[in-house]
């Protein structure tokens, strides 16, 4: 049975598909829609219009589409997905987008899904390559290419120090990724107030990294974690001034050392592509620090009036 826009109780999902995240960022056209199984929430997505009967999920976020709350089986998902366009053709709704997870996001049932949107008459639009650190026992630098083990091992011999900042830091920590992706011609897609207001209301998830040289912020990232298995580097960068150090090496050393420490499975970079265009220099700077590729792909059908 489907739920639309009634915020059924339903377990902690990742970031980008919780109830608090879509009514972030949802406008006035949005909808959340759960699958009811047994009185209980087995399914949720959630969309957003982006154009003129033309919506999205997610709006906001990397990734979307399905989650899954309980063991569905194949049937139930393509019933619910049914279900949700037939709703939105009623809406005179044309368009339906669907981000998925990237392929390394195992977790998420991401080819059941797949699958089942493709045999729904859904194509892929769009083909991006993510990069992810699949987090094990073994220390970052084992994972290091040659290059990238000499500028940590410089960083902690010149005495740079990394770990995770206080909440308090998140004004510092934008200001310097900001100047950083300014210099590399990259807008800053959140503002600093939207990002504080993110902090509010997900203090847990929203985790800040910084680099240290003495006392100078040398390299800081803005972390989210999307679900318990999941890290996900949302910004990073460097001080031009400490580019000969390199050092978010040093802090991507930290944050996956914060990722062992706390369980997490994976530690997701991004992507290093737009729009299906790649960006060599980030598959090169990517992979030197032992990530390894998977597809993210986004989705679409056109819905029939």
């Amino acid at each position: 049975m489907l739920s639309v826009n009634r915020f059924e109780p339903q377990p902690q999902d990742r970031l980008f598909n919780s109830e608090a995240f879509f009514r972030l960022h949802a406008p006035d056209c949005a909808f959340y829609f759960q699958w009811m199984l047994k009185g209980r929430v087995a399914m949720c997505l959630h969309v957003n219009e982006v154009a003129t009967a033309q919506v999205r999920s997610p709006r906001r976020g990397t990734f979307g589409a399905v989650s899954f709350f309980e063991d569905v089986a194949l049937p139930e998902l393509e019933a619910f997905l049914l279900e949700v366009t037939r709703f939105l053709q009623q809406q005179g709704i044309r368009r339906l987008e669907l981000l998925l997870p990237p392929a390394a996001h195992a977790d998420e049932r991401v080819a059941e899904q797949h699958f089942v949107l493709r045999s729904l008459g859904f194509s892929e639009t769009l083909c991006d390559v993510n990069y992810a650190i699949s987090v094990d026992e073994r220390p970052l630098s084992q994972r290091l290419n040659y290059a990238n083990r000499k500028r940590l091992n410089k960083c902690v011999r010149d005495g740079f120090s990394a770990g995770p900042m206080d909440a308090s830091s998140l004004a510092e920590v934008y200001e310097l990724i900001q100047r950083n992706r300014q210099s590399k011609g990259y807008p800053m897609t959140m503002t600093l107030p939207q990002l504080s207001e993110m902090q509010t209301l997900f203090p847990a998830q929203v985790l800040l990294y910084g680099c240290h040289a003495g006392d100078t912020l040398a390299a800081a990232a803005l972390c989210l974690q999307v679900s318990p298995a999941v890290l996900y580097v949302f910004y990073w960068g460097d001080d031009a001034q400490f580019s000969g150090y390199s050092p978010v090496t040093l802090l991507a050393d930290a944050i996956y050392s914060d990722c062992q420490h706390k369980g997490v499975a994976l530690l997701d970079i991004g992507t290093a592509s737009e729009e299906g265009q790649a960006n060599q220099g980030l598959i090169r700077f990517k992979r030197g620090l032992g990530c390894e590729a998977s597809l993210k792909f986004r989705l679409e059908k056109i819905l029939e009036p």
